[in-house]
């Protein structure tokens, strides 16, 4: 098959994939870790609207402020300049630049900064695609250019889409990296990185824990509440998160919501479920249903606006004018300059508690070009940032992001080592790792899963005041319009 059939093929399927979980930046532009710290040279935009990864957008995942004063590369992290070594590499060694291409450097400007501390290598981000919907259909014309790329990140909507086509992903035994490298790494991370074969074509350096995140002035003054512990007592289990949010109701005279958004409710309700979009070919709409019939009566007795859309400027100030008590967020929103900073977390004065249930939110993997030429280079920032404990905990620690290796996240709980200023010195990591640790995503991974996901919130906000059936009627007509290889 040429290459222009394969990208065609490719473009056909995966041209259904709406937002994603992350945004990223414009252009195709490179920034380089040589010269000058990549955080520095770099943008990035707004991530799209939450229907869906990393990475993103996943701004996909915002660093920490307290990292590199707090224990990042100086007092709590990995001893900088430790020698990276690369694996058994099957694929050429001809070039001397490490180029990545992402839709977004806002976890690789982290990661480039870290790497400086261990090689003098000259890595350099390729922007493709304005976020990470954008790059799912444009990547497979940029990997069939001839331009350079030996590694690119893929996100969980639409990973699959690439690591099953071989003229588009490359094996990680090609950089000397194998299945048996993962034994720390959170399992859903190393089966979701797996095609369809067994074979292991990509890898995560993040476990995308989440929280609900909440306003500990708002919740003291209107639910009494003084501490993490007693919050998430209050919010336990849905039954429990409903009931808080009537009394803050009550208490608050219907001027703050218990939640930002219908969107943030979905990631958090849904993604705990572990159950597939499609069984075969039929569409599944039971947790949509469960959803529906739950959200109706929030938005019904004011917990929720359903007005307020994630990603946009309403979305901030509600939490800016303090007119919603949290958001669900992921460990790449609690960093320095991503949306709890954005949404009001300056002064310290939120808190991150498990919330009614564990739940995920994105999660990016990088994955091997068969182009890649710089072939050692690109097994030892793998290696590095997906397997290596040290520089793991470092980049942990600088960048605020819960890293996909359990050693490392333990021993940064265990030595107190994190202190994040936005949560008025909470250690979110000791929240997120009882989270990471149940994190079940693989069982129920689809191709189709960014499409649907992205439809069925369309069509539930639109049509709100609608019956349930009708909500879900509206939404299985629309995704059977857009894949009509699926059936009812």
């Amino acid at each position: 098959m040429s290459k222009l059939t394969r990208t065609l093929a490719l473009l056909a399927s995966i041209a259904v994939v709406s937002s994603a979980f992350v945004a990223c930046g414009g252009g195709n532009e490179t920034t380089s870790s040589s010269a000058a710290p990549a955080a520095e040279n770099s943008s990035s935009a707004a991530p799209a609207e939450e229907g869906g990864d990393s990475s993103a957008a996943p701004a996909e995942e915002g660093g920490d402020s307290s990292a590199a004063e707090e224990g990042g590369n100086e007092e709590g992290g990995a001893e900088a300049g430790g020698e990276l070594e690369a694996g058994a590499v099957n694929l050429p060694d001809t070039d001397d630049t490490l180029t990545i291409v992402c839709w977004t450097d806002a976890d690789l400007a982290n990661m480039f900064d870290v790497y400086a501390n261990h090689s003098d290598a000259n890595v350099v981000y390729q922007n493709c695609g304005d976020n990470g919907a954008d790059a799912a259909v444009k990547y497979a014309t940029y990997l069939n250019s001839g331009d350079d790329v030996d590694l690119f990140v893929a996100e969980a909507g639409w990973i699959l889409n690439y690591i099953n086509d071989n003229s588009m992903s490359a094996p990680l035994s090609d950089l000397g990296i194998t299945t048996a490298d993962y034994a720390d790494a959170y399992q859903y991370t190393v089966e979701i990185g797996t095609d369809n074969d067994g074979v292991l074509k990509a890898a995560s350096w993040q476990a995308a824990a989440g929280g609900y995140a909440y306003n500990t002035a708002l919740a003291e003054e209107y639910l009494g509440v003084t501490s993490a512990e007693d919050m998430q007592a209050k919010i336990s289990d849905w039954a429990g998160f409903e009931a808080t949010a009537a009394e803050l109701k009550e208490k608050s005279e219907g001027k703050v919501t218990m939640a930002a958004t219908i969107g943030g409710l979905w990631q958090a309700f849904s993604t705990a479920k572990n159950a597939a979009w499609v069984d075969g070919t039929a569409i599944q709409t039971d947790v949509a249903k469960e959803f529906t019939d739950m959200v109706k009566g929030y938005v019904d007795n004011g917990y929720v606006n359903p007005k307020v859309e994630q990603w946009t400027t309403d979305w901030t100030n509600v939490g800016l004018q303090g007119e919603t008590l949290g958001y669900f967020y992921s460990t790449w929103c609690l960093g320095e300059g991503a949306q709890l900073e954005q949404h009001g977390g300056t002064d310290g004065n939120w808190n991150i508690v498990v919330g009614p249930q564990e739940f995920f939110w994105g999660g990016s993997w990088l994955c091997v070009s068969p182009n890649c030429n710089t072939a050692s280079e690109a097994s030892k920032f793998v290696k590095a940032f997906t397997t290596d404990a040290s520089i793991m905990e470092e980049y942990a620690l600088y960048s605020g992001d819960f890293t996909n290796n359990k050693v490392a996240m333990d021993k940064i709980v265990a030595d107190g080592s994190n202190s994040n200023p936005l949560l008025g010195g909470q250690d979110q990591f000791a929240v997120l790792s009882d989270v990471a640790a149940g994190i079940k995503m693989s069982d129920s991974i689809t191709k189709y899963d960014q499409n649907l996901k992205d439809t069925f919130l369309d069509v539930l906000k639109k049509n709100i005041d609608s019956s349930t059936d009708d909500i879900i009627s509206a939404f299985t007509t629309q995704a059977l319009a857009d894949n009509p290889d699926l059936t009812a």
